[in-house]
Parts: structure tokens; sequence; C-alpha cells
């Protein structure tokens, strides 16, 4: 991988993939530092959004039209804010929730349409939880969610501006911080910034 931009600055939309609340998370990475500058966050409720795709939930159910609705949502915050790679937590299968594995498979397959119409040539880059996880704890490591929270706000390499209150974010949104900088540490490993 190389990166021409001469500001060093590598723009990143970390996604924590849900089918029904969908986190999303814009950070700045100054690749030669390491250093994150958060630009924005959003937690993606699609029963709250669902009137835009009403029509369709009689003829196809209310799983596609939240679907649809967590897609164009993603469509248009990644033509606004223009990322350079989009990071997505990849589904995980616990034996005993098949229907969620599931669903977080079919909504890959949304978070790709959104990326595809915004940029045809780009992908997705996938982070495992483990991978997101240990981004943000390398020590002690635990696949406990709770404490994901507190460890993206005991990071030293995360800016965020002065009219945002970092603890007020949500267990999603922190999360796709945690997507974010696993993705972010790897295309500085790739592009050389970190031997």
């Amino acid at each position: 991988m190389r990166f021409n931009d001469e500001s060093f600055i590598y723009r990143i939309m970390g996604i924590d993939n849900g089918s029904s609340s969908l986190g999303m998370v814009i950070m700045d990475l100054n690749l030669r530092t390491g250093r994150y500058s958060y630009v924005y966050s959003e937690t993606f409720e699609a029963e709250r959004l669902l009137h835009r795709h009403k029509g369709i939930v009689p003829t196809h159910g209310a799983r596609w039209a939240r679907q649809n609705t967590l897609r164009d949502s993603l469509t248009v915050s990644l033509k606004y804010y223009n990322p350079h790679s989009v990071a997505v937590e990849t589904p995980f299968f616990m034996p005993r929730r098949v229907q969620s594995f599931e669903t977080l498979t079919e909504m890959m397959i949304f978070i790709r349409q959104a990326v595809e119409c915004h940029n045809p040539s780009s992908d997705i880059h996938r982070v495992t939880p483990g991978e997101a996880k240990r981004a943000v704890q390398p020590k002690n490591f635990t696949m406990k969610k709770a404490v994901i929270k507190d460890c993206v706000l005991s990071l030293e390499c995360i800016d965020f501006p002065d009219d945002v209150d970092p603890t007020s974010l949500t267990e999603h949104e922190y999360d796709a911080i945690a997507v974010t900088i696993a993705h972010g540490e790897r295309v500085r490993k790739e592009t050389g910034y970190v031997r």
C-alpha cells in the first residue's frame, strides 16, 4: 500500500456493524505521529429512521427496510465526510444467536453497497471483534464489551475537539472507534510508518 497524500492525514470511517443500531465514527489519522483526531460520530437507529422506507415494509419486511435505512444513512455520511477508507467490524458467530450472525452478515452487504455507491473502486476493510478490542486494550486483554469505553477514553493518541464530550458517545460509537484504531494501525504498518 502506498499513501501519496502529502498532508499525511488519512481519514477513516469506522463502523460497528449492527442491524438495528449501527455505530459510525469519522477520524483523521496522522500517519507520521499516530495521533487520531475525532471528527464526528453517530449511532444510526433504524427504527427511528424507518419512515424513509416505510413503503417497503409490507412487501419486503421490516428487517429489509431497516437494512436499507441504515445503508442510506451511511451513503449520506460517506458522501459528506469522504473518507480514504472504511473499516467494519465483522460478524461473529455465536451458536445461541444464529439469527443475529445471519442478520449482521446481510448487513455487510448493505454496507458494501453504500461504499460502492460512494466510490466504485473502493472496498471495505474488515476488522474482527478481537482485533478491535486488542487495538484499544493491548494489556490484560478481555473480550468484555463494557471495558471498551474505558479503554478508548484512556487512550492518549486520540484528540477530541473542545465542543465534544468524549464520555457522551454511545457504546456503538466506542466500538466504532476501536475498529478505526485497529484499521489505522494496520495502515500505518503497511505504509511503513510503524516497523
